[in-house]
C-alpha cells in the first residue's frame, strides 16, 4: 500500500511540476495572472502502465473545470482515469485585468509504472 499511494504522490508531483511549466507561456498568455491549482487529485493507473496523457482542460471563472479532452495519449486506457481526477481538480482561475475569467489550458500526466 505504501508503494501505491508513494507512486501516486510521485505522480501527482510530475504533474503539477508539468502543469506550472507547460500552461502558456508568457508572451502567449491572455491573461495578467495565470490559473494556479487549488485542489488535484491523481488519477489512478491500476495496471501499472507507464505512459503520458496530456489534458486539454478550459478552467472556468469561477475555478472548476467546465471541460476536458484528451489531447494525445500513449495508451488509451490512461485516458479515462486522467478525465475522472481532473474534473475534481479545482484551480485559482485566471485574471485579466483583476477579473475572473475562463482558460484553457493543457496539463500533461506522466505514468511510471
Amino acid at each position: 500500500m505504501n508503494r501505491f499511494k508513494s507512486s501516486l504522490t510521485s505522480l501527482l508531483i510530475l504533474a503539477l511540476a508539468a502543469f506550472a511549466a507547460n500552461a502558456v507561456s508568457a508572451a502567449d498568455a491572455k491573461w495578467d495572472v495565470q490559473p494556479s491549482v487549488k485542489k488535484s487529485v491523481a488519477p489512478a493507473n491500476p495496471n501499472g502502465i507507464e505512459g503520458m496523457a496530456m489534458a486539454l482542460v478550459t478552467i472556468s471563472a469561477d475555478g472548476t473545470v467546465a471541460s476536458v479532452t484528451i489531447d494525445k495519449s500513449t495508451d488509451a486506457s490512461l485516458e479515462q482515469p486522467v478525465l475522472d481526477a481532473i474534473k475534481q481538480w479545482r484551480f485559482n482561475p485566471a485574471q485579466l485585468n483583476g477579473s475572473p475569467i475562463e482558460c484553457s489550458i493543457k496539463v500533461p500526466f506522466k505514468f511510471k509504472s
